[in-house]
């Protein structure tokens, strides 16, 4: 199986589904990263977009409660 990797390690990019039929593949959105759109990449690319999105709520809720608390000193 092939590894999905950003061509920067900071990249937190999307993984997207491109292309059609047999051409499709795997895109980072923000570094364009690109792989073979087989079934097991596809599987690598949701887990890693959801990952994302549980990172990218966990920091807006931190924020959020830093701000809260910043209001009552």
């Amino acid at each position: 199986m092939e590894t999905l990797n950003h061509l920067r390690d900071e990249c937190t990019g999307n993984w997207r589904l491109m292309g059609a039929a047999e051409s499709r593949t795997i895109t980072c959105d923000h570094c364009g990263a690109e792989f073979t759109a087989t079934p097991e990449n596809r599987l690598s690319a949701i887990d890693e977009n959801y990952a994302g999105i549980y990172l990218r709520r966990l920091t807006a809720e931190g924020i959020s409660l830093g701000a809260d608390t910043s209001l009552g000193d």
